[in-house]
């Protein structure tokens, strides 16, 4: 039988009610810039006796779908702008934007100037009103993407912790044989 069919109705409203909170905490955290929000939330639930573990896991969970989400989005933004640049202007450029790093607008403007010397300045100007208003939207996205990673890791931090606990809790209390207490 799964863990939700030994937890009943209720306590699977609540773990819904409290992964819904956790994620608009998340969601704060991502308007805010800090972490704040979600690392109290989460000290909260693990100050309770029982710590809720398997909220845990699954706002762990829920996290890590954000996470492939985010970086999937950031990529998408990077890669439409490179082929724009490449279809639209001729920039010939080895390898996309290195999704780690963000390109730097003005370099990019300058080698589309050289490799398009008919570029009007209106042409310009629009060019660089795309690339600021694209490259700070992935920027926006980089810095999501790392606030995720750290509260991912974090949660995930305190699941492993509070596994070990549980296991070593239960080898000292659970076992009735000569080898107990033999785990420190």
């Amino acid at each position: 039988m799964d863990d939700y069919g030994v937890m009943g109705l209720a306590s699977l409203a609540e773990l819904n009610y409290f992964r819904l909170e956790a994620m608009d905490l998340f969601e704060r955290c991502l308007t805010e810039g800090s972490g704040g929000a979600l690392e109290t939330f989460i000290e909260e639930q693990i100050s309770k006796e029982p710590p809720r573990l398997e909220l845990l896991r699954e706002v762990g969970e829920d996290l890590y779908q954000r996470l492939l989400s985010l970086r999937e989005y950031h990529y998408d933004v990077l890669e439409r702008v490179w082929a724009a640049l490449q279809q639209d202007f001729g920039l010939a450029m080895k390898e996309p934007f290195d999704h780690r790093q963000m390109p730097d607008a003005t370099l990019i403007l300058q080698q589309l100037q050289a490799a398009n010397p008919d570029l009007t300045h209106e042409e310009a100007v629009l060019l660089q009103k795309m690339l600021d208003t694209s490259l700070e939207a992935a920027a926006q996205l980089q810095h999501d993407v790392q606030m995720t990673e750290y509260l991912h890791g974090y949660i995930l931090d305190w699941v492993e912790g509070l596994n070990a606990t549980i296991a070593r809790r239960y080898w000292v209390n659970g076992r009735g044989d000569k080898y107990t207490g033999g785990v420190h």
